[in-house]
């Protein structure tokens, strides 16, 4: 008599239930996968120009992910971009309505020009603005009692320089001090890497822009007032996406630094006036040879150098995407704050 087990199974059920599960998992496998592709088929569409592709993607993807609100920003663009305006006001005003907080794509993007002079959109900018200001509120509130790591020297002078170090996606500030403290030694710099606060695997990421720029300009006052910090001695250090803050930093806030040196980042041009960029700081641009990001320190030097400002390349034969470590990583680290502290011309 067959008598029950739940530790029992029918070898006829266990063969169903695992073709459903198979079947289910290349379903889900399979479904991740256009996500990707529709992505991957939005951005090249958009690089090309081909808004027409683009505008079916974000169509394609909107409809899949209704409340994203980032993705019925991308729709109302492309909406734009293809002259269809209501439908694009349509899209954008959904986005706003879900929290979206980009201001610097609805006041910058080319794709919205079409819409400017329309008060419907001055009516959802005006919006999106009150979302950026909300979000950042919030993020000052929790960022005022966060108390960054930081490595003092033994012997540090009285009025010591500043290695300001921003770590990479899933990162920690202790992860940058860590990396960095021996080169704070060698160099006698106090060295502060704050968290970005934005949870992100086993760290956090630096996910918005505004609470970046604050989190550094923070950082910065209260390492002043706490340790008589050299203010034309302050260095801006940081790894893959914290690299990128540095370089968007350097470039739109000048005054605060005396070199930059961002590691593995991805250059992006900002809009900065002529005056602006003659008074940037040096940029030490340290990357592996095998770093995919590689190319846009290209692009970097020959802009910085349009602007005179002083620029190196610094590729590190065999290296990927990754801090130079050991005790060749600390020389290398050295050779790159000291060639800022070169170049650099103190404000008087």
């Amino acid at each position: 008599m067959y008598m029950y087990s739940p530790t029992h199974r029918s070898p006829i059920l266990m063969r169903t239930f695992l073709v459903t599960l198979t079947i289910t998992l290349f379903i889900s496998i399979a479904h991740a996968q256009s996500d990707q592709q529709l992505v991957d088929r939005y951005d090249k569409a958009v690089a090309a120009q081909n808004y027409t592709l683009a505008l079916k993607s974000a169509k394609e993807i909107s409809e899949r992910y209704p409340e994203s609100a980032t993705w019925n920003f991308n729709l109302g663009s492309m909406l734009a971009r293809t002259d269809d305006p209501d439908g694009a006001i349509e899209a954008l005003q959904r986005a706003a309505d879900l929290g979206y907080t980009g201001t610097r794509s609805f006041e910058q993007s080319e794709d919205l020009n079409p819409l400017r002079e329309d008060e419907r959109f001055k009516s959802i900018l005006r919006q999106v603005q009150r979302n950026a200001q909300a979000r950042l509120n919030e993020y000052i509130a929790e960022a005022e009692s966060h108390k960054p790591k930081s490595h003092i020297p033994k012997n540090t002078p009285e009025s010591p320089a500043l290695i300001l170090a921003l770590h990479g996606t899933g990162m920690t500030g202790n992860d940058m001090i860590n990396a960095l403290k021996e080169t704070a030694d060698q160099l006698n710099m106090i060295l502060i890497a704050p968290d970005a606060l934005r949870p992100a695997g086993d760290g956090f990421s630096w996910t918005y822009r505004d609470e970046s720029e604050w989190m550094v300009n923070h950082t910065i006052t209260q390492a002043i007032e706490q340790h008589n910090i050299d203010p034309n001695q302050i260095y801006l250090v940081g790894f893959s996406q914290g690299a990128n803050i540095a370089l968007i930093m350097g470039q739109t806030h000048p005054d605060l630094f005396a070199g930059i040196i961002p590691i593995c980042g991805h250059y992006e041009p900002q809009n900065a006036s002529a005056e602006d960029s003659a008074t940037l700081p040096p940029f030490y641009l340290l990357t592996g040879a095998r770093d995919p990001w590689k190319k846009t320190y290209t692009h970097a030097k020959r802009d910085l150098t349009k602007s005179n400002t002083p620029v190196q390349v610094r590729m590190l034969a065999g290296k990927g995407h990754e801090i130079p470590a050991g005790p060749a990583g600390v020389k290398e680290l050295v050779r790159a704050i000291t060639w800022c502290q070169q170049n650099s011309t103190p404000d008087e």
